[in-house]
Order: C-alpha cells, then sequence, then structure tokens
C-alpha cells in the first residue's frame, strides 16, 4: 500500500471517528451545551427583566426550555438579543436554535421546526377611538409599526402600507400611544401583556380578530440533528405534567393535558356515557308523558292567551289616547301661555300681532291632530315645498322663548338663510318641537345651561345640529329613544320623539343622536331626501 492509499484511511476513519463522537454527543452527552438565542424583548415568552436591581432573563420560552434541558440531560445558556439580531445568529451558526418561532411556509424554507408547543396569532392593534381600520386590508397606504425581521414584517412586507420597523414589539405600540403610526401589528399575548404592564391598556383595542393562528416551536437550521433533542424534551414535560405547570404559571390555565390525564380518564368517561344513555331513555319515557299533559294543558292556555290579548288591546289603546294627549298638550301649552300673558302684555301690540299669528296656528295644528286620529287607517299625503331652515326655527323658538328666559339658557344660533330644505311644513315643525322640547327639559336645573343650534352642509346636504349640555342619556337607553312608549321621565309617554321619527322618515329625514350622560346631548337633523340635494 502506497503512501497516498496510507492517508486516504486515515482521512476516512478519522471522519467516521469524529462522525461517531458527534451524533453521541447530540443525543445528550450530560455536559452538552445547548446555546440558544432569544428575543430580549417579547414578554411574557422571553424578556430581560430587572429583580432586584439584578438583569434576569425570564418568560414562558425560557422555563420551557430549562425543563427540555433538564429532562435530556443538557446545559442551556440563553443569549438574549434584538429578534433580528437572534435570526441572523442562527443563521451564521453562533447558537444551536432560537427559542420561539412561529412557523410560515417562507420560513420553512430555512429553518427546521420542532413540534408546535403552543399556537400563535397575530393582531391589529389599533387606538380606542379609531374607527376606520377593522382588518388588514384596511391597513393599505397608512403607517404602521412591525418588530423588524418578525413574523408580522414577513406577513405586511409586500403589501402597499408604509412599514416603521421596530427593535421590539413594545417600541411598535409606544409608537402607536404616541400617536406616530395609526397601527402596530404583533403577537397577540405579548401586545396584551405589554400594553397591561404599561397601563396603556384603557388606550388601545385589538381589531380583526385572531390572524395567521399557526404553531409556536422551537427553530433549527435545516439538516441540524439537535432538532431530535428538542422534540424529545417537549415530549417528556408534556407527559409528566411539568409543560402544564410552567404554562398555568405565564398565562392562566393549560392548553392541553398530559397523555397520562386522558387514560386515567377513559374509564370514567365510559361509564358516564352509559349512564347517561340511561338516563336518555328515561328522559324519553318521562318526554312522551309530559307531550299528553301539554296537550291537555294547550286548550286551556289558548282560553287565557284570548284573555291577555283583550288586555293588550285595551292596554294599546290607553297608550294611544296618552299619545294623543301628548301631541295636543304643546299647542295648548303655547295657547295657555299667551292667554296668561293677555291682561299683562294686552296694550302690547307687537304681543298681540304674535298672539293674532300664532294662537290660530297651534289651534289648526290641534285640529291637524285630532284629524290624523279620524283618519289614522288613512294617513294624510305629505305635501313638501321648499323652505329656508330659518325660517322654521323663527317660527318655533317664540314658543320656548319664555322657557328658555326662565332657565337663563344660553342660546346660540347659527342658521344660514342659504340652508333651504324640501319638506312638509306642519311636519318638519312639529319635529323640531319635539326635539327642542326634549333638549330644554334636558337643561332643567342645570348650571350655566346652553343650547346651541346650527345649521350647515354635508355631503352636499343640509343638516341641522340641535346641542344641549343637560343631563344626556344613559348608553343603555340610547337605542331605545325612538321606540314607542319608551320614556324615562316622570309621566312621560314615550312617544314624541317616536312620533318625531315616523315624520321625519316621511320627509326623508334621518335623525341621529349622540349623547353622554352628564355632559348632554348632539341631535343631527339631515335632510337626505333626493330634493334635498338641489334645495
Amino acid at each position: 500500500m502506497n503512501c497516498r492509499q496510507w492517508i486516504t484511511v486515515f482521512m476516512l476513519t478519522f471522519f467516521m471517528i469524529g462522525g461517531v463522537q458527534f451524533i453521541a454527543a447530540e443525543e445528550g452527552s450530560e455536559n452538552q451545551v445547548l446555546i440558544v438565542a432569544g428575543d430580549e424583548n417579547f414578554p411574557p415568552y422571553e424578556f430581560v427583566d430587572v429583580i432586584d436591581g439584578i438583569q434576569v432573563y425570564r418568560g414562558f420560552n425560557v422555563d420551557l426550555l430549562k425543563a427540555v434541558a433538564l429532562s435530556t440531560g443538557y446545559e442551556i445558556q440563553f443569549r438574549p438579543m434584538p429578534w433580528a439580531e437572534a435570526i441572523k445568529a442562527l443563521d451564521r451558526g453562533e447558537v444551536h436554535a432560537v427559542g420561539g418561532m412561529k412557523y410560515n411556509s417562507e420560513r420553512d424554507k430555512i429553518y427546521d421546526f420542532s413540534e408546535a408547543y403552543m399556537m400563535n396569532s397575530l393582531a391589529i392593534f389599533v387606538l380606542k377611538d379609531m374607527q376606520a381600520i377593522a382588518s388588514i386590508e384596511d391597513l393599505v397606504g397608512r403607517k404602521v409599526a412591525v418588530q423588524k425581521d418578525a413574523i408580522a414584517y414577513q406577513r405586511l412586507k409586500n403589501q402597499p402600507i408604509e412599514l416603521v420597523l421596530t427593535t421590539n414589539q413594545g417600541e411598535a405600540l409606544e409608537l402607536l400611544v404616541s400617536g406616530k403610526v395609526e397601527a402596530a401589528v404583533g403577537n397577540s399575548l405579548t401586545g396584551q401583556y405589554i400594553l397591561q404592564r404599561t397601563k396603556q391598556y384603557q388606550n388601545v383595542k385589538i381589531v380583526g380578530g385572531a390572524i395567521d393562528s399557526e404553531g409556536y416551536c422551537v427553530a433549527v437550521k435545516n439538516g441540524n440533528p439537535i432538532l431530535g433533542v428538542f422534540n424529545k424534551g417537549l415530549k417528556d414535560i408534556k407527559e409528566n405534567g411539568t409543560y402544564d405547570k410552567i404554562y398555568v404559571k405565564w398565562f392562566g390555565e393549560p392548553i392541553d393535558y398530559p397523555v397520562q390525564y386522558y387514560k386515567r380518564n377513559f374509564t370514567f368517561a365510559i361509564s358516564a356515557v352509559i349512564i347517561l344513555i340511561i338516563l336518555g331513555v328515561i328522559a324519553v319515557q318521562i318526554s312522551l308523558y309530559l307531550q299528553r299533559e301539554v296537550k291537555k294543558r294547550t286548550k286551556e292556555i289558548e282560553v287565557i292567551n284570548e284573555e291577555l290579548q283583550r288586555k293588550d288591546k285595551l292596554e294599546a289603546l290607553g297608550k294611544l289616547v296618552a299619545c294623543i294627549a301628548h301631541e295636543i298638550r304643546t299647542p295648548l301649552t303655547s295657547i295657555k301661555t299667551f292667554a296668561e300673558l293677555l291682561p299683562a302684555k294686552y296694550d302690547n301690540p307687537l304681543f298681540r300681532e304674535k298672539m293674532s299669528q300664532f294662537v290660530p296656528q297651534e289651534i289648526e295644528r290641534i285640529n291637524n291632530i285630532v284629524n290624523d286620529l279620524l283618519t289614522y287607517a288613512n294617513p294624510r299625503k305629505v305635501e313638501r315645498e321648499c323652505i329656508p331652515i330659518k325660517r322654521l326655527i323663527d317660527t318655533i323658538m317664540v314658543f320656548f322663548a319664555d322657557d328658555i328666559a326662565k332657565q337663563g339658557i344660553d342660546v346660540q344660533l347659527d342658521i344660514k338663510e342659504a340652508h333651504m330644505v324640501y319638506v312638509d311644513i306642519q311636519q318638519m315643525k312639529q319635529v323640531m318641537i319635539n326635539v327642542l322640547l326634549n333638549a330644554i327639559q334636558a337643561l332643567t336645573g342645570k348650571d350655566k345651561p346652553s343650547l346651541t343650534i346650527v345649521s350647515e352642509i354635508r355631503e352636499n346636504q343640509p343638516c341641522m345640529l340641535i346641542a344641549d349640555n343637560g343631563v344626556g342619556i344613559a348608553p343603555e337607553n340610547v337605542k331605545f329613544i325612538f321606540e314607542p312608549f319608551f320614556s324615562t321621565k316622570s309621566g312621560g309617554t314615550g312617544l314624541g320623539l317616536f312620533v318625531s321619527y315616523q315624520l321625519a322618515q316621511q320627509n326623508g329625514v334621518t335623525i341621529m343622536i349622540d349623547s353622554q350622560e352628564g355632559l348632554g346631548t348632539n341631535v343631527i337633523l339631515k335632510f337626505s331626501s333626493e330634493e334635498n340635494l338641489h334645495a
């Protein structure tokens, strides 16, 4: 055998022995060290914390991998760093693994993943008052903060979104809270943990639900046999219950139970099923008996129902009468006011002029209400005409002059002469009177009461805003205010706003209410019919 052949044999022997030693080491020599990189600020999974003045690397992933190392006989060394640097360290072979990486198909081309030890998802974080963002599609064209090289960056990098890259998710949320970005996208649990820890959870909300829910794993470079160690350790700690204890420590409840749990309870489950079957048979027999009894009682119930329906009709009739009384009371109040002032102001020519103008109008209004009742089965046809909003308001405000003076209400009027509407004048007067009456009543006893009435053009359509700083409406009552017979006032019938809402609809007018209890109410009348586009 010549020299070259001896050298070849030596080299083959050397590499074979080295390979065997490497495999033995990877399979669990007690002195082997696992070097694992992780994010330095990704709570509650992994983060650098300060306890008694000492920096400590802690979190769910840290405790989990410590348990894996202990189970497999390895020693573990953690290297916390920014996430982007952790990825680079794995790519350069400086570490064996990255402690927690969400699986996706793009990453699968570069890395091997352990069995998933939990499910993970992305979330969109926005400020509480943001209404324009509800999904990933709504992020297009907006400024969005994401952690550099994290799964959120991978998800959004090829979309027409202005991405602002941060070192960690905490920085992304800081940019959101400070108003420098319109949204932040990142891990759902991590975001919630950071917001609670920084006491910003009241300012931020999650929209769009769970996004791209995938397995959360340990990642190694493609082909690295050390992955088997992690898989074995993860399996062991799940079976012996260690995983559940770690999960409860960081998240509050386990996502799964060990296999022994299911084996231990299998017999119990079978017994329970048999008992349920027996109970089911008994329940069927009882049900058949009850069906026979129900048939006997049905006829009796039908008789009772007929009596209840008759009673309901009488109650409805009573409410209808109350409705008519409510609608007639408003013009009667105006007439009564003029009558009370007549002795004192009879010699006032301006007063006589107003009285001769408005009293006949209100009497006519009462007559119209009575006519509406008599022709209930065949409602009066809406007769619209073009009129300035200012004229409507001017003819109505006179009715409330005394109440405004008595309560010391600061009234701000800004009604443009040019703002025209196409409506039934009598019906819209009734709508506006009801709205103003509610506003003035809400100001009773209020310190520094104020009432603002403004007209403006929105979306090429005339609108009127009536705002007060009164008692406001409780949140739970707002959705019922246009319902018939709903009222929070003592002695109220709950028909004023209901009637106004119906009349407004007939005139193509939308009523919108924004109210805060204790702060006041804004009522917007939007004259949205086709004719009002050109009124």
